[in-house]
């Protein structure tokens, strides 16, 4: 068999793979499968639509174009004109890395709007996409296979994409297949070359996630830039009950792309990295999403007539990404209906303000503009009366302080808690939450949750007569990813 034979044996074997993705995606049905648990993966309302005509950029414009008009119906008279959709595309293809794309996707407040003139004279906001919609609503989940991508670089080849799933009409994740187990770099490296190429960009700007699949390999990775393109944060993903790697293509499927999981995966567990001159996109990894996850199911389920909400605690070794998953708690936590504040606690006054920098980068927000003056969503406090000053302010802005602050505070004979829903979520639970002037803490702040992050928390040994254990402090287990699990995946 020549090479060429063999070349188009394996494309036709890559085809078929796509095939069988695509289907188990859309149908919730895997050819072959005997798996039940595997094919009870999609809600009835909203499935991947498999759009099989859709094979160009000009024909995903016209698909965009027309979910675009049908989501704006309220404020549109009839589908947008030539001169007005070039305003819409102008916007997009505007859209230079990942990170101002995920700006763009998140938006205001969580709605992303392009603003435009229409033809008559109107000055107009159409809604791309609303945080809230995730999975619900008129949200539209569409697939496409096969986009055909003319050359963007005098020399280059023409290239053709494998799978991209669109959210509302936009390319949100690209999907690149690989029949064979052993070249699960060689689609890393192809997406690679497809960013070099400047291959997204145009419609393909909005990309966030890049996924590279064979049937028994998948990592996952946020899209970047050429520069800034390392492999090394291609993430595999996990078992949420065993921390054991996914290796068949289906059960990532099963976790991973299903609805609303993947578009959650693209907007609640992505982080937009505003740190100066370093700005980009991360994309939370597993054990990340899982603890997240289970701390927004406690904040939930908490009862704020009660004395104390003790939620439970999260046990992740150091290094593996502790201020990233905390922030992410807190930030999701601080936008849930039942809760006023989220107040992050620190145990060294010198780490606040690493801390606070750190959760401002993270901010999709930024400085928002309230009454002729700029605050932050996050904010500090420089000081005990500051802190005071800010467990009282309206809003749903996320706190960072150090337990002495906040135990200084209580002591203060004039101090009156707020009557508000507090959550806090303590930072290296294991220290300075001991002992009664921690208790005292707790006990002021009548109704409030706690959650603590510790990478040592503090057990029930043998012949350990101590009172301050980590779960008598904050509640039960919630979530761990141990050291010994962190360098079996080579993440920290």
């Amino acid at each position: 068999m020549s090479q060429s034979q063999k070349e188009a044996k394996e494309r036709q074997k890559e085809l078929e793979f796509e095939k069988d993705l695509i289907n188990f995606i859309t149908s919730g049905e895997f050819v072959g499968s005997n798996d039940n648990e595997l094919s009870k993966i999609l809600v009835e309302r909203h499935r991947w639509i498999y759009e099989k005509k859709i094979k160009t950029t000009k024909a995903l414009w016209d698909n965009f174009r027309q979910i675009l008009y049908e989501h704006n119906q309220d404020i549109l008279k009839e589908p947008l004109s030539d001169m007005e959709f070039a305003q819409v595309k102008r916007i997009i293809e505007d859209l230079h890395t990942p990170y101002e794309a995920g700006q763009f996707l998140y938006g205001i407040n969580g709605i992303s709007q392009v603003e435009i003139d229409l033809d008559n004279g109107r000055h107009v906001y159409l809604t791309v996409f609303d945080q809230k919609q995730v999975g619900a609503g008129n949200t539209v989940y569409q697939v496409v296979t096969q986009i055909e991508r003319p050359s963007k670089i005098s020399g280059r080849e023409n290239r053709r994409f494998d799978t991209t799933l669109l959210i509302n009409g936009l390319p949100i994740i690209q999907i690149e297949e690989k029949i064979d187990g052993d070249k699960i770099n060689e689609a890393l490296n192809q997406m690679q070359q497809y960013i070099e190429e400047r291959q997204y960009t145009d419609i393909f700007s909005t990309l966030q996630i890049l996924v590279a699949m064979t049937p028994n390999c998948i990592k996952y990775m946020a899209n970047t830039t050429a520069e800034d393109f390392n492999s090394d944060f291609a993430f595999e993903w996990q078992n949420p009950k065993t921390n054991k790697t996914v290796y068949r293509w289906e059960e990532f499927a099963n976790f991973f792309l299903t609805i609303p999981m993947a578009h959650k995966m693209a907007t609640s567990y992505m982080i937009l990295d505003g740190t100066k001159n370093r700005q980009s996109l991360k994309v939370m990894r597993p054990y990340q999403v899982y603890a997240t996850n289970a701390v927004l199911e406690a904040v939930k389920q908490a009862d704020f007539e009660l004395p104390i909400n003790k939620l439970g605690y999260i046990w992740h070794t150091t290094g593996s990404g502790k201020t990233i998953t905390s922030f992410k708690t807190a930030w999701l936590a601080s936008r849930l209906p039942q809760v006023d504040k989220v107040v992050f606690v620190v145990d060294r006054i010198a780490l606040t303000k690493q801390t606070e920098s750190s959760y401002k980068a993270y901010d999709p927000e930024g400085s928002i503009e309230v009454e002729g003056r700029y605050i932050n969503a996050v904010s500090g406090t420089e000081n005990t009366r500051a802190l005071r000053r800010k467990l009282n302010e309206k809003g749903n802005g996320i706190i960072v302080t150090s337990v002495q602050k906040l135990i200084h505070l209580v002591k203060q004979k004039n101090f009156k808690v707020p009557n508000k829903h507090f959550v806090f979520i303590v930072d290296e639970a294991h220290r300075s939450t001991g002992g009664d002037s921690f208790k005292k803490l707790q006990e002021a702040f009548t109704g409030a949750a706690w959650v603590g992050y510790t990478g040592t928390p503090m057990f029930d040994a043998k012949g350990n007569v101590s009172k301050n254990l980590t779960k008598d402090i904050f509640g039960s287990l919630l979530h761990a990813y141990t050291i010994r699990e962190a360098i079996a995946d080579k993440n920290v």
